[in-house]
């Protein structure tokens, strides 16, 4: 009787780390899909004054960005395994660029508002990544 319970047990850990590690990758595609669609339906809005030449890169930005929201819920919909990781990983690195670049506007009093939502937002993105990132290393390379 115990052994099916300590099953029981482990299997409802299982099931609870497992959706846990699947919250970043919808987060991501959450905060990331409506950046994608207004950078590429509104290029203007993020540089103004710019060339068309600019329009086509910012397009094309987004058209990388909604692959990064496919990547994403690929994997969150998905088994965790050490793929799983490593594409955690890989988001993860793209949301410390936001942070680096809010935490600079803020340090040099540019704005207050817009920088600390987005260091915020990207803040949790990057560590709820690196947070599944390392639990899937942990679990895949130390497993007994």
């Amino acid at each position: 009787m115990d052994v099916v319970r300590s099953i029981g047990t482990s299997l409802a850990r299982l099931v609870s780390t497992q959706k846990i590690l699947l919250k970043p990758f919808l987060l991501h595609a959450m905060v990331e899909t409506p950046a994608s669609l207004n950078f590429f339906l509104n290029p203007s809005g993020q540089l103004p004054n710019c060339t068309p030449q600019v329009h086509a890169v910012i397009r094309q930005y987004a058209v990388l960005l909604f692959s990064s929201v496919l990547v994403a819920l690929s994997f969150a919909f998905k088994d965790l395994d050490e793929s799983s990781g490593q594409a955690a990983g890989a988001l993860a690195l793209y949301h410390l660029a936001p942070v680096v670049r809010a935490t600079g506007r803020l340090m040099d009093r540019q704005a207050v508002w817009q920088p600390l939502l987005f260091v915020t937002v990207h803040g949790v993105c990057l560590a709820g990544l690196l947070s599944c990132c390392w639990e899937l290393y942990l679990k895949n390379h130390f497993a007994t």
